[in-house]
């Protein structure tokens, strides 16, 4: 059955019956199918000709008798022929050669058109058409139109005019809704050959066309018209001159037919034609399809009416290939038009070769042909609407489209949607209103009173313009009448008589209003030089009597007088047309009318009505534009109602008005007050000004800016205008109803407030001032504002040539942008923010920029200041809800380090109060935890400033709110190309993360915008949060997006780049709520793949030579390696021989230190310092054409650990007139940045050498700034950097690097914090011993002890809040989750522990201190360790300090598996309060999730709020203190040139020489010196380093770093030392006192001080000292023997040696216990073998778990490694110049350090 099923339905498929054909076809009778639109075509598709068989039904033509009932059009001169043959084509379609067809071939080189009308068919929607046809020519076209009955209405259905030599089928849809007849039309060039031909052959219509019976077709022959005139279909007779006149003067419009006052080419051409058919260049109709598109690369236009391809319009269609083609298309022949009629059309001109396109008026019985429009070359792709007009025209006229190629035609020229408006004259009327209207004479037409007598013929018999008085009526055909120009007034130049267009293209009439042609004249300003911007030409009236005298015998109701004009403004710098009418002889008067700006092409007309009681005169004052295209022109003036006056007007007589100054009432306040209204009431002045009122009566707020204006009634609201001189650029309060037409482009007609004309704004009017002239609109000064201020306000921009508008913000003398915006912004109103936050005496300035002409106002309005008054000190405590401030201010906890600051003090932003807020960023620095991404196409950018784009972007970051603070920015100018993307990565956060959301704010402003996207992304599969696309407003703005994830997840911004350049899209201050957890770095990435064979351990890294080293043995200045590897990326020493040497350029900075060769040309020094050549490298300040004086660039070196009291940067600089900048050197701790060293200005044009002691320092960076001297500039430069002795020794270690520090007993010094953390930091592990102190102390326990004991013996709770309690017990309870021992050495002790195994997924646990900590930020430190190994589904453990209000601060979270092992953490926990401590464990996704902690501890800053310092030493009177160890040493060892302190400290900034004045030498003898007390010693004693004057002026301006041996003497001329045997010599070595030749034969008094014996031998006195002493003098302690014990002289410094001993033997037995432990293969720093703990300090160190360090890190014994090294470290600082490698060129390499400006 299976198998017979398929048989049977192929057996019925093949013999089936002949009916199974579709509806849609044909069954022959043979049984095949053929299409139904095949039967009866003349062709025998069924083979059998069953199709051809029944064909009665159908209209049908074979041409093979006759042609049936075709008709053939008489008027035709070459119709269409019968035959079997023609030139070129000697068969039909069916290639019989007997067979006749229909064909059309050129005669005599004319135009041949022929047509083949049908008969007339009933209406149908069914009706279809066949026919075949052959196109033998490239000179013509076949069409096929339907002309519809009675109306005549014809419409093409279908052309073909590509040349097709075959014979094809064509088959037609012929619907219609009235009866109709089928035209087939034929047309042939004239310049086509003679074999060329048209040819068609067997037509058939469908059954659905059916003939109209003969009696319904023929009509009763209506009554013959006369000759020339028009017969309409009805019989109605109408005179010629009425067809085509705008006015359907037959019943049923027939007149009209052929010239429609609307065309849209849909039904056919309108009457419209092509001038010059034949010549290659014409004028066609057609669709989209029709435009050829092999001249033409874009898509051929949609027509204009419909928007598809199937609409019609008319288009330019080459085929020729003759140099000097013409196109003209000419449209019919109009009788007349009315005084109001335009031309409006749509016209297409684009392409690289399109060319020009004119417009012509021809008036019948003119010569000459008048332009009305022009376009000119490509206008791109688009539609656009023209207007042109007409005007009175009293002829027959024709319009012209004319178009002309030079054989380079290559574009699409198109016209479409002609229309004429306003055209028709007035119809004739019975009778008119008498008081309002005109009855014209012959026409019997009203028109209106106020056209009589204009100059206008609007009767159209002339009438409305017979019997006026030419003294009121002026054309400017015969001159200007009896007006005048004006030449004693303020005008410039005259108004100047002309006709046809103007000299300068694009501005002023093409031709007149009288006659509108250009023959007429008119009047026109000239705004080409010689004149100026703002000239002005005046033209004055006849005088005329005052309006309110009557005429004898007339009414009261007599008609005002009226002033007509017409008036022509058009170019693009069109300035103004003004009107006055004044009473006296000078001045302008009264302005009645003004008109600003571009008003067309178009002449407009103008009626004033005129009001005066005294004899006036007109004024009418053309002012010019900015620049030549500003022609403006006036015609047909005329006055109705008007009397002449006969005399002059009188002269005008002016006073001038005086003011009287205020009072001031006196007040009781004191100084620092402000009186308020209500007397004796006072308040402090800070709080005037500041948007609350605190004066009962509000008098403080008086003379304030309002916090919201809308500038209704013209109010300014305390807003303050500078006073401006007249006609200056300024802001003014203005409405929308003041707006002159023509001007609603340039300001708005709808205030933003009311959204009505009547509304007001505040304007800065572009028709006063010039170019670039600014005006300000400020506040007074705002005394404060709370930390929410915002000031919001909207803007209105329109205009080509608006210029910019600023926000800025005043102190003082200085003003700071804080908003901008500039260009044409669109006719709407946009809002503007800027948000001012905390803020005090300042000004707040809306700075307009006038454009480059008056086309653009600047206007703004509904200004509002919201959320500006100060907040007030609560007196009430802050909620469990709210953060306590430091000052006492309460704000909400979702305020909390968004980067504003809202406390007023900043302690909400503190960086330690934000520790549990992870991953914020505000890119001061740089890109923070996030990162850019690998697969887009380009990267983020950190900018500061502006964007390099105009128009988009902001005017400075949301962070510091000036130009100096950074924010990320997408940059979508070149190369970056639409689409393309930018991708930035965030920190990946937990799974566990719960509450999470992310804050941010975006800047995306431009008319280019693209895309902004925030995705989730989790396990390879992104989410989208948001996306945001297009302009989003001129203002940074706030975003806040909920964040979770069933796996840990990353936020990923995506920028997408938009159309154009204008579309940077802007991020900064992205912030997360603590809810948001860090992932676990275990959890985060997948287990690492086991190390090869031979290399390092895990936690270690490889060196270059194949030995390992540790992270923290990096950037310590040890070369731990032998081959420098772990400190080569550091910032090292480095002469760029070979790279960089680690030091990195700030992402952050507006340009960069660029390494580079020496260069002769260039703007850096010529050759480096390292090789003196010019082949040789340094690094210099890049100038680039962009910059600024001020910019900053920065190359700062790695954090270095730590740095001996020796170290010294020693450097070579160079800064020279061309090379030229500022170079500082900044040293940036973690809490501090300090200034080291700085250069500036022209130094010379060599290199320099800069030393630099950095001394003990820990943790910190070394920066060399560089700083832009001028704009451009550029070229400073370092060399041969080079850092000496900085690797710490342990024969230094008297002192460390902080005096909090804990000094180890074998030498090394620990942060103190490091202390008691049941750690060993110290090798000896001396930082454990002694911590029974920490026994009892709030908080800290090791629970080792009783279950029921540890709550009260640790202080410690459990909380009353939580799910559940914590416990302690000795080993977990749980297989595979908990620890097994507790974190003790021997495991014996207990834990405490969250048992997860009963607890539900989220249940809570809560531990907290019992007594709270004092207040203190960043100074107390949390020890413990944790333990949290088991499920991969881990909960979370979490630090807060809470305060007095309940509120908790997170300080440290951690989530995740983190290894079956104790691991340690180290917490700084802070609160502006007192506060507790709460440890909040939270159970996760199964049972194996138990957390633990033990060892718990905290530093004694905890418990004391402030640091623990010791004292520091305090050396005798005549003792120097070492500036950085805790040493003494006599005074008179400071600057011997000898280094004493260990530090060296004792040699440094001494004198050149030892200040002082010598006094007079006038009165002593040769070889003696005189004292300033006229005393005389001798001179011997002159520069001996002993005062001998009473004021010691024996030793002023000698040279004090000049060191002698015994016996020598200092000369202070030469600056050497005179040696003992040229003493007494009797040659005088030493002028000008000789004192080598003085006392040779005896001792002075007192030489040798009382301190030795003086003795006179041949070289003069010498010193035998006592013990003890020595020098020249025995005036110098002298100094212990290294060999030798010292015996001290005083218990001061014997005291100091013993502690130098003491120190050196507790040094000797710490080197001991080293060396015995290296024996013994355990000298590890006391660090615990590494799977015995982990370490973590906070979630994002990457050092947890690390194998011990080679040697002690920071705290540990001297660096000994057993495994690695063949012997002590060698200090990189011994080789400063070797060549180094390069750093990474990678792309995460752009991650540079922080801007060091900002902390």
């Amino acid at each position: 059955m299976a198998l017979l099923l398929p048989l049977l339905l192929a057996v019925a498929v093949a013999f089936g019956p002949a009916g199974a054909c579709s509806c849609q076809e044909f069954a022959c009778s043979q049984g095949s199918c053929v299409a139904e639109d095949s039967v009866c075509d003349f062709t025998d598709d069924c083979g059998d000709g069953s199709d051809e068989n029944n064909c009665s039904t159908y209209t049908r033509c074979d041409f093979e008798e006759d042609f049936c009932d075709f008709v053939r059009n008489p008027e035709d001169i070459s119709g269409w022929n019968r035959t079997t043959e023609v030139p070129g084509l000697k068969h039909d379609h069916t290639n019989r050669t007997s067979a006749y067809f229909l064909s059309l071939s050129p005669v005599g080189g004319n135009q041949t058109t022929a047509d083949l009308y049908s008969p007339l068919f009933q209406l149908s929607q069914t009706c279809k058409m066949s026919f075949y046809h052959y196109v033998g020519t490239r000179h013509g076209d076949l069409q096929v139109l339907v002309v519809s009955d009675p109306a005549g209405r014809s419409s093409e259905v279908w052309r073909l005019s590509a040349q097709r030599p075959e014979w094809l089928r064509t088959q037609i849809q012929v619907p219609s809704d009235q009866n109709f007849q089928v035209v087939i039309r034929g047309r042939l060039s004239g310049d086509g050959e003679a074999s060329e031909i048209l040819a068609i052959d067997d037509l058939s219509f469908s059954p659905g066309c059916m003939i109209v019976p003969e009696a319904e077709s023929s009509s009763p022959t209506a009554p013959a018209c006369p000759p020339l005139w028009f017969a309409c279909q009805d019989g109605k007779c109408i005179e010629e001159s009425r067809v085509c006149d705008f006015t359907r003067d037959c019943p049923r419009g027939e007149d009209e037919a052929g010239c429609p006052s609307e065309c849209n080419f849909e039904d056919g051409s309108c009457g419209w034609y092509e001038l010059t058919l034949g010549d290659g260049f014409d004028w066609v109709r057609g669709s989209s399809p029709e435009v050829p598109s092999d001249y033409y690369g874009r898509p051929p236009p949609l027509d204009h009416s419909t928007n598809t391809s199937e609409g019609h319009f008319m288009f330019i269609l080459k085929n020729s290939s003759s140099l000097y083609p013409r196109a003209v298309l000419r449209g019919p022949l109009f009788q007349q038009s009315a005084s109001g009629c335009t031309m409006t059309f749509w016209h297409y001109n684009s392409g690289l070769s399109v060319g020009a396109a004119d417009m012509y008026l021809r008036i019948e019985g003119d010569e000459n042909i008048v332009t009305i429009w022009r376009v000119l070359y490509d206008q791109g792709p688009h539609w656009y609407q023209a207007t042109v007009q007409l005007g009175r025209i009293n002829k027959p006229f024709q319009i012209a489209l004319a178009k002309i190629s030079l054989g380079v035609f290559d574009g699409v020229s198109a016209l479409d949607d002609i229309t004429f408006r306003n055209c028709s004259m007035p119809p004739a009327a019975a009778e008119c209103p008498t008081d309002t209207h005109f009855h014209c004479v012959h026409t019997r037409a009203c028109v209106e009173r106020l056209q009589v007598c204009d100059l206008v013929d609007d009767c159209g018999d002339g009438s409305d313009e017979e019997g006026c008085s030419p003294e009121l009526q002026c054309n400017f055909e015969d001159g200007l009448c009896n007006w005048k120009q004006e030449h004693c007034g303020e005008d410039v130049f005259d108004w100047a008589l002309i006709q046809g267009p103007t000299p300068s293209m694009n501005t002023g009439p093409w031709k007149d209003h009288t006659l509108g042609t250009s023959h007429g004249h008119y009047l026109y300003i000239e705004s080409s030089v010689p004149q100026a911007f703002k000239d002005t030409a005046v033209l004055l009236s006849p005088v005329f009597q005052p309006t309110h005298l009557q005429r004898q015998g007339q009414s009261k109701s007599r008609h005002h007088c009226a002033f007509r004009f017409h008036y022509h403004m058009y170019g693009l710098h069109v300035f103004r047309l003004a009107v006055y009418v004044r009473t006296y002889a000078a001045g302008r008067g009264q302005m009645l009318w003004v008109r600003y700006g571009n008003q067309g092409n178009l002449w407009h007309r103008k009626t004033l009505y005129i009001s005066s009681a005294r004899p006036f005169q007109i004024l009418i004052e053309g002012t010019v534009g900015d620049d030549f295209h500003g022609d403006i022109a006036i015609d047909d003036l005329s006055f109705l109602d008007c009397d002449p006056y006969d005399g002059e007007l009188p002269k005008q007589n002016s006073t001038i008005p005086t003011a009287t100054a205020p009072t001031v009432e006196p007040h009781y306040c004191r100084e620092g007050e402000f009186a308020c209204g209500i007397r004796e009431e006072c308040v402090p002045v800070q709080q005037v000004c500041d948007f609350r009122r605190d004066c009962s009566d509000g008098s403080d707020e008086l003379s304030c800016v309002k916090e919201s204006c809308g500038f209704e009634g013209s109010d300014t609201c305390g807003w303050l205008m500078p006073s401006a001189a007249s006609h200056a650029f300024s802001w003014s309060p203005n409405q929308g109803e003041s707006i002159h037409e023509g001007e609603e482009y340039h300001r708005p007609v709808h205030d933003h407030t009311l959204n009505s004309p009547e509304g007001w704004y505040m304007n800065a009017d572009s028709s006063n001032g010039g170019y670039g002239q600014v005006a300000d609109l400020q506040t007074p000064v705002i005394s404060s504002t709370g930390p929410q201020c915002t000031l919001v306000f909207w803007y209105h921009m329109n205009g080509f040539t608006i210029g910019s508008l600023q926000v800025l913000l005043k102190r003082g003398n200085a003003t700071q942008e804080v908003w901008s915006q500039a260009g044409n912004q669109g006719n709407k109103w946009r809002r503007g923010e800027v948000f001012l936050g905390l803020s005090n005496n300042f000004q707040v300035v809306f700075r307009a920029k006038r454009g480059i002409s008056y086309m653009g106002d600047i206007v703004i309005d509904d200004v509002s200041f919201l959320d500006c008054s100060p907040p007030l000190p609560s007196d009430q405590p802050c909620t469990s809800e709210e953060f306590a401030c430091t000052n006492g201010h309460c704000i909400p906890q979702d305020n909390l380090c968004d980067f504003i600051n809202h406390c007023g003090d900043s302690s909400d932003e503190d960086p330690y109060i934000c520790k549990g807020f992870s991953g914020r960023c505000s890119f001061e620095f740089d890109l923070c935890s996030w990162r850019q991404s690998r697969d887009d196409d380009f990267d983020w950018m950190i900018k500061a400033g502006s964007t390099p784009t105009v128009g988009t972007g902001p005017s400075s970051d949301h962070t510091l709110r000036d130009p100096s603070g950074h924010y990320i920015y997408l940059e979508s100018s070149f190369p970056q190309k639409f689409g393309d993307t930018a991708r930035i990565n965030g920190p990946l956060l937990s799974r566990r993360s719960a509450e999470c959301k992310m804050r941010f704010y975006f800047h995306m402003s431009g008319e280019g915008i693209g895309t902004l996207s925030v995705f989730s992304k989790s396990e390879g599969r992104r989410r989208v949060l948001l996306n945001l696309t297009g302009d989003q407003g001129n203002y940074w703005q706030l975003r806040e997006i909920p964040l979770s994830s069933s796996a840990d997840f990353q936020v990923m911004f995506e920028g997408k780049v938009g159309r154009s350049q204008k579309g940077d899209i802007c991020l900064d201050d992205i912030t997360f709520s603590p809810g948001c957890l860090l992932a676990s770095p275990s959890e985060s990435s997948s287990s690492p793949p086991p190390p090869p064979a031979g290399s390092c351990p895990s936690g270690l890294l490889p060196c270059e030579n194949g030995r390992c080293y540790s992270r923290r043995q990096s950037c310590d200045f040890t070369d731990d390696c032998g081959d420098g590897t772990d400190e080569k990326d550091c910032g090292t020493s480095c002469s760029f021989e070979n790279g960089r040497c680690g030091w990195k350029s700030s992402l952050a900075d507006e340009f960069d230190w660029m390494l580079g060769a020496g260069s002769v040309q260039r703007i850096r020094p010529p050759y480096d310092h390292t090789l003196m050549n010019e082949s040789g490298h340094f690094v210099f300040l890049e100038a680039t054409p962009v910059g600024l004086k001020g910019d900053k660039a920065h190359m700062r070196s790695s954090v270095w650990k730590e740095s001996s009291v020796t170290c010294k940067l020693s450097f070579w600089y160079y800064i020279s007139h061309m090379a030229s900048g500022t170079i500082r050197l900044l040293i940036k701790t973690e809490d501090a940045l300090s200034e080291a060293w700085s250069k500036t200005g022209h130094q010379g044009k060599e290199w320099f050498r800069a030393e630099v002691p950095l001394r003990s320092l820990r943790n910190f960076e070394v920066i060399f700034e560089g700083i832009r001297s001028s704009d451009m500039s550029g070229g400073a430069a370092l060399d041969d950097l080079e850092f000496t002795n900085c690797a710490p020794s342990a024969l230094e270690l008297l002192r460390c690097p902080v005096a909090t520090d804990f000094m180890c007993s074998c030498g090394r010094c620990i942060e103190s914090h490091l202390v008691c953390d049941n750690k060993a930091d110290c090798a000896d592990g001396s930082d454990e011993i002694d911590c029974n102190h920490l026994i009892g102390s709030p908080g800290a326990c090791d629970f080792n002890m009783e279950a029921e004991e540890w709550e009260e013996r640790c202080q410690l709770f459990q909380d009353s809040d939580d799910d559940f309690d914590w416990r302690i017990s000795h080993r977990t309870h749980t297989f595979g989750a908990g620890p097994h021992a507790d974190h003790s050495p021997d495991g014996g002790g207990n834990f405490l522990y969250i048992h997860s195994a009963a607890q539900r997924e989220g249940d809570v646990a809560k531990v907290t201190s019992g007594r709270p900590f004092p207040a203190s930020i960043g100074l107390c430190h949390l020890r413990f360790w944790f333990f949290m190994h088991g499920s991969h589904r881990m909960g979370t453990l979490k630090v807060y300090t809470v305060g007095p209000s309940g509120a908790p601060l997170l300080m440290w979270a951690a989530t995740g598996n983190h290894g079956n092992q104790w691991t340690y953490a180290h917490v700084v926990l802070s609160n502006p309060a007192p506060f507790r401590v709460t440890f909040q464990a939270e159970v996760g996704g199964d049972k194996w999730t138990d957390i633990a902690l033990d060892d718990i501890s905290y530093t004694a800053e905890c418990s004391r709020g402030g640091p623990v310092t010791p004292q520091p030493l305090t050396c005798a009177a005549d003792h120097f203190q070492c500036e950085h160890l805790p040493q003494c040493v006599p005074e008179s060892w400071r600057c011997d040139g000898e280094p004493d302190c260990v530090d060296q400290s004792d040699e440094e900034r001494c004198p050149d020489v030892v200040p002082g004045t010598l006094p007079p030498q006038d009165l002593c003898p040769g070889g003696f010196y005189q004292c300033s007390n006229s005393s005389c010693i001798p001179s011997i004693l002159r520069c001996d380093g002993v005062a001998d004057c009473p004021d010691g002026e024996d030793e002023h301006r000698c040279p004090a770093l000049l060191q002698c041996l015994l016996g020598e003497l200092v000369c202070e001329t030469s600056s050497t030392c005179i040696p003992r045997h040229q003493r007494c010599d009797r040659s005088a070595d030493c002028p000008p006192f000789h004192s080598d030749e003085s006392n040779c034969h005896d001792c002075p008094p007192m030489y040798c001080l009382d301190r030795g014996s003086c003795l006179v031998d041949q070289h003069g006195p010498v010193c035998v000292c006592d013990p003890g002493w020595t020098g020249n003098r025995c005036h110098v302690r002298e100094k212990p023997s290294p060999t030798s014990p010292h015996t001290p002289d005083d218990l001061q410094l014997d005291a100091v040696y013993v502690g130098i001993a003491i120190g050196l033997l507790l040094l000797v037995l710490g080197v001991a216990v080293c060396i015995l432990a290296f024996c013994k293969k355990q000298c590890h720093c006391v660090r615990s073998d590494p799977m015995e703990y982990g370490m973590m300090d906070d979630p994002d160190d990457d050092s947890r778990a690390e194998l011990p360090s080679m040697r002690a890190g920071a705290g540990g014994c001297p660096r000994i490694n057993p495994r690695w090294s063949d012997g002590r470290g060698l200090s990189i600082s011994v080789y400063p110049w070797r060549r180094e490698a390069g750093g990474s060129n990678g792309k995460d390499a752009k991650l540079s350090f922080s801007n060091p400006l900002y902390n």
